[in-house]
């Protein structure tokens, strides 16, 4: 009898141990599936854009200290909610923290709302997804509006060369003044 206790203590400890030795993923947080129709309707933008930057950051509001990452997104195509070429969009980081994990020159469909500070942010129930993987999302969506970076570009070129131009205008016209002051006093 205690041979046989012991064997079951024995394979009861085995059991419990490889749980410690080979674990499965186990993840704090799940989703309610929500329709490509819900999602645009709950988001504040909604747009395809490939990450050019991922930084980890901490968050202190004075009693705790959270994790987040900021993405920063070079934006091709839109469908609400934002017209700029770039976009920073928040999210938790890494999908055990229930973020997306989003990888530097990959390309995703953001499903993104603003938090209490105005800042864009998204998660893994928002169906925020890499864009090879977002076929019925993208069907839904239809074609979004393109983003002509070289027109942005070219406004930014254009006020740029307007702002030399006035003010070369100012310094040749304070050249004139001093020229012409000083010949007025010499004349005198």
């Amino acid at each position: 009898m205690k041979d046989r206790l012991f064997k079951c203590m024995l394979t009861m400890l085995f059991l419990s141990g490889s749980t410690l030795i080979f674990p499965n993923n186990i993840y704090a947080c799940s989703c309610v599936g929500i329709e490509p129709a819900e999602a645009f309707e709950k988001s504040e933008a909604v747009f395809l854009g490939r990450v050019l930057n991922t930084k980890p950051e901490q968050v202190h509001d004075g009693v705790t200290v959270s994790y987040r990452t900021a993405n920063l997104f070079e934006v091709t195509q839109i469908w609400k909610g934002t017209h700029q070429s770039q976009m920073l969009v928040f999210d938790n980081g890494y999908v055990e923290s229930c973020g997306i994990g989003f990888e530097e020159g990959k390309t995703y469909l953001v499903y993104a709302s603003k938090n209490e500070n105005g800042e864009f942010r998204t998660g893994l129930c928002s169906r925020t997804e890499e864009a090879s993987k977002a076929g019925e999302d993208l069907k839904f969506l239809g074609q979004g509006k393109e983003m002509n970076h070289s027109s942005e570009v070219n406004k930014t070129i254009k006020k740029y060369d307007m702002e030399i131009f006035i003010g070369g205008i100012i310094v040749v016209f304070m050249l004139a003044l001093f020229i012409f002051k000083k010949g007025r006093q010499k004349h005198r």
